[in-house]
Parts: C-alpha cells; structure tokens; sequence
C-alpha cells in the first residue's frame, strides 16, 4: 500500500496494478500522387494510457509529419516533422492515435520502424 504521511494524518490507499506491454513493428508506404496517411498505433486500451518508444523514418522522399491525436482525431501537440534518417522518441499520455503523414509532392517509398511501450492501470 502506498502512504501519505503528511504532518497531520496518515492515510493510505490502495496499490494500483499496471500492465506494461511492447509493440515494435516496421511501417511502409507508397505516395504516388496524394498524401498518405499511416495510422501506426490506435489507443484502444484505456483513456488513462501511457505510450513511450520511437518513430524511426529509415528511407523516403522528402519529409514526413507525425501528428498525436486525441479520442475525437484532432491533434493533441504541434506536428513533428521528420527528414530521412532521422527518429523521434516521446512519451505521451491520453493519446487516441499516432498518425503519419506521408507527401503527397514526393512520390516514392516510405519506411522505417514504430515502437511503443504502453502502461494502463487494470
């Protein structure tokens, strides 16, 4: 059991339990003549979810965006971008997805790897 023990009362609460899971897996696309849009990961767990890993952007054309959004697909930060060769690490919390934005002015192959290590409370 957690404790508060502050100058005035002991309290103590109950302990949480967490599941902590890791998910690693390549991503890909084509552009050919419009933006491409990559969901890499959909929160479909918990509101209260914790996501920490890397986007890594391996070979492209040109820059690519990665959006965090909310539960309702607005986004939750300003959009990162990424030039080839280059890779993102973050943490974020109450997040409904992870999206990529591939140019649609630079035809060609996109890919590199999306990991996340997810924490919820059950």
């Amino acid at each position: 059991m957690a404790c508060d023990n502050s100058a005035t009362a002991l309290t103590c609460c109950t302990n949480n339990e967490y599941v902590q899971d890791k998910v690693c897996t390549p991503w890909s696309g084509t552009v050919v003549a419009t933006d491409v849009l990559l969901i890499v990961y959909v929160n479909n767990i918990s509101q209260n979810l914790v996501g920490t890993g890397y986007i890594q952007y391996d070979v492209g054309a040109d820059d690519i965006v990665v959006d965090v959004l909310n539960s309702a697909g607005a986004p939750m930060v300003t959009p990162i971008t990424l030039s080839p060769g280059m890779s993102l690490a973050f943490t974020y919390r109450r997040f409904g997805s992870i999206r990529l934005t591939l140019p649609g002015a630079s035809a060609g192959t996109y890919q590199g790897e999306f990991c996340i290590t997810t924490r919820y409370a059950i």
